[in-house]
């Protein structure tokens, strides 16, 4: 089979030849049709992350069908389709498994990242932790759902959103345009923040009724003039300073939500946060329960991202477009 590989930090992405592996004990082996590319893919490739090893194989937006199961394994069943987000594995015996943020488990492991994911015909996964697809997805809709999609849906839930309320999303990347489709589709009014005035087409085309362009207006001000600012900020883009200028425009009891991660700290006035009640919260990915929310919700609310479709062999362009900001749409790998 071919397997897209990181060999170390900062070398590049390697296609090779490996053989099929063999589900053990409670696993399942499962034929990638499509796995979605996130920036996390990048930070591998980049050594950004301390507890990557390597040689690794990234991806973890995979989505496809049971091959094999090992010993042990009622479900699921040779044939189901099921996907594979960010958590491969949790504990299970810990107080945040226990409480069910197994996503924060201090013993779980990563796919992509400390577990080889989905760049590759066929990978291995622990049949407790894969996450079934509904039929009305497709593979290469329902892959970027299994990090992008669970992470902006996510984070809307941990902010406590409800119903009407304002949220604006920072960034109209691979998150920001799920952040702007699952707002809507939750009934909230949406605004999105970019310094590309040209996205701003697409984001009303998407739902959006207020675009605000960071390069020639000041973000909080404008957020404020907003009917008196967001009730919740989604800040999909990796930019602390994108978030340090829009936490102003929170509205009292209002949420800025850190989706992406970057360098640099973001900078809040504690006489902002204490004099609105207003908060920051940091919001990972999620866990199997939060997945087949996710799932669920997309597959009856019709949510579903905008995609551009690449073979395996372009893993390593798609990474390259990611980096200097050229990717449209959120990318996906499509095996044949």
């Amino acid at each position: 089979m071919k397997s897209a590989v990181v060999q170390k930090p900062n070398s590049g992405i390697v296609i090779e030849e490996r053989p099929i592996p063999q589900p053990k004990t409670g696993e399942v082996l499962i034929k990638v049709h499509a796995c979605g590319v996130c920036h996390s893919d990048l930070m591998v490739l980049l050594g950004h992350f301390p507890f990557a090893t390597y040689p690794r194989v990234p991806g973890h937006e995979m989505a496809g069908v049971v091959e094999k199961v090992g010993e042990g394994v009622t479900w699921p069943k040779v044939g189901d389709r099921v996907g594979m987000p960010w958590l491969f594995s949790a504990c299970g015996r810990c107080d945040l498994c226990v409480r069910g943020d197994e996503v924060m488990c201090p013993f779980g492991t990563v796919t992509g990242v400390n577990q080889d994911g989905g760049f590759q015909q066929y990978m291995i996964a622990p049949a407790n932790f894969v996450a079934p697809i509904p039929d009305a997805l497709g593979f290469a809709e329902a892959a970027p759902l299994m990090c992008a999609g669970l992470t902006v849906f996510n984070g809307l839930r941990n902010a406590n959103y409800s119903p009407g309320q304002k949220v604006a999303v920072i960034g109209m990347g691979g998150l920001g345009h799920l952040g702007v489709l699952y707002a809507k589709a939750m009934g909230a009014r949406v605004a999105v923040i970019s310094g590309s005035p040209d996205k701003e087409e697409e984001a009303r085309e998407l739902g959006a009724e207020y675009f605000i362009n960071s390069k020639t207006q000041k973000v909080a001000d404008a957020l404020r003039a907003w009917d008196g600012g967001a009730d919740i900020i989604l800040a999909t883009a990796p930019s602390s300073e994108a978030s340090t200028e829009a936490a102003p425009g929170l509205a009292p009891d209002g949420t800025l939500v850190a989706l992406g991660v970057g360098p640099g700290n973001i900078q809040v006035s504690s006489m902002d946060l204490v004099g609105g009640r207003r908060r920051v919260m940091g919001s990972p990915s999620g866990g199997r329960n939060d997945i087949r929310a996710t799932l669920s919700f997309s597959a009856h609310n019709h949510v579903v991202p905008r995609i551009t479709k690449f073979p395996l062999e372009d893993a390593g362009k798609v990474l390259d477009l990611m980096h200097s900001g050229k990717l449209r749409n959120r990318g996906v790998l499509v095996m044949e």
